[in-house]
């Protein structure tokens, strides 16, 4: 094997692994488990774990759909969130 194999290889791990972590923070949904799991996943924020679900965990969850949701009072949201477990 030459060096030049050598370093392309490499390269193409360090782009793999770029790839990867983009990927990881480009992500926008994620499950419910991984939204209660300590530590949270990176660039998650902890008071908004809702936005992070998709629509049908979403319904499911906070037993809503995102536009009935986001018409309640932020009183009310707060509430509902503390009692499905997603605020703390």
């Amino acid at each position: 094997m030459s060096v030049g194999a050598c370093q392309g290889d490499t390269g193409r791990v360090k782009l793999t692994l770029v790839q990867d972590a983009l990927a990881q923070l480009m992500k926008t949904q994620y499950p419910l488990e991984e939204l209660l799991r300590s530590p949270l996943p990176e660039g998650v924020d902890p008071q908004q774990l809702e936005v992070y679900l998709s629509d049908q965990d979403f319904q499911t969850i906070l037993e809503l759909k995102r536009d009935e949701y986001a018409s309640l009072p932020s009183w009310k949201q707060i509430d509902l969130k503390k009692s499905k477990g997603l605020l703390c």
